[in-house]
């Protein structure tokens, strides 16, 4: 299955906070729209493509 991005992300964007936190605040990243959204699914409401729940690096 092919993700597309179909331009709701504009709308769907949340405020920024700053980066070691996003994560623990409860947003998700999707990797294809390239933005934050808070959601309680697993899914880009946009796309379809997984949403990353952890950070790519660990922050120690």
């Amino acid at each position: 299955m092919t993700y597309c991005c179909r331009g709701i992300c504009d709308s769907l964007e949340v405020d920024r906070v700053p980066t070691s936190l996003r994560y623990k605040s409860g947003q998700k990243r999707c990797s294809m729209c390239s933005i934050f959204v808070k959601t309680t699914n697993h899914q880009c409401p946009c796309c379809g493509a997984l949403l990353r729940t952890k950070p790519r690096k660990k922050t120690f």
